[in-house]
């Protein structure tokens, strides 16, 4: 990679900090609220808790964060629109938080192996508030869906980041931390965002900035 093509990559990677940025507005709305909606249905009752899938839950933060550098390294549009829409997409799912709040009840944990260490610290670290729309699901169904919609990504990659999507959201139920509707409600924002976002970006082109490159018909006109 050339000096200033990686300048331009390290550029687009510092936009992610967006992410955690806005993130801060979770923070102010991870509590218990007046009113709280219980959205569980018999079908998730009958969901076992298995926590081997605490795995991939975790994983979740490494797998966006090296799905979105992979993508900005293959196809710089992509990247931009994805992050785009995941930060319509946590705006619109913090905006339902402050209105409309929801919980899930959790199992009792006992037990002392590092599963269930690893399940223990993600109970203690989120508040069982703000549930619907999910946006663990959000953000790996966004994920999946750049991988799938763009060309510049080689086939077995865009499989690994589908099956890896599949198993976080999969995870949200197995670990108790979401219901079905709240999967179901973060799909339909993420399907919503994308739709707006590519109307309203369509035709929009990156062009990368690399040291000594010119367009072609001005490269030309200079040489002698």
């Amino acid at each position: 990679m050339r000096e200033g093509s990686l300048k331009s990559y390290l550029l687009a990677c510092c936009a992610l900090l967006s992410i955690p940025l806005v993130g801060l507005i979770y923070i102010h709305l991870n509590h218990a609220g007046v009113v709280s909606y219980s959205l569980v249905t018999d079908l998730d009752r009958q969901i076992p808790f298995l926590k081997i899938f605490v795995v991939p839950y975790m994983l979740w933060y490494v797998f966006l964060l090296l799905g979105f550098m992979y993508l900005a390294y293959k196809d710089r549009r992509t990247y931009y629109l994805t992050l785009l829409q995941f930060i319509i997409g946590l705006l619109l799912c913090y905006s339902v938080y402050a209105v409309y709040q929801t919980f899930v009840s959790r199992p009792v944990i006992s037990g002392d192996d590092w599963m269930l260490r690893m399940v223990q610290w993600v109970y203690l670290s989120d508040q069982p508030f703000n549930c619907f729309p999910s946006t663990h699901v959000l953000t790996s169904y966004l994920m999946m869906k750049a991988y799938l919609n763009t060309k510049q990504i080689p086939r077995l990659y865009t499989v690994i980041v589908t099956l890896m999507s599949v198993l976080i959201i999969a995870s949200t139920l197995f670990v108790k931390q979401h219901v079905l509707l709240d999967i179901v409600g973060a799909v339909l924002v993420a399907e919503g965002v994308i739709y707006v976002v590519q109307r309203v970006c369509r035709g929009w082109k990156i062009v990368p900035i690399a040291a000594n490159v010119q367009p072609s018909h001005i490269k030309g006109g200079l040489e002698k």
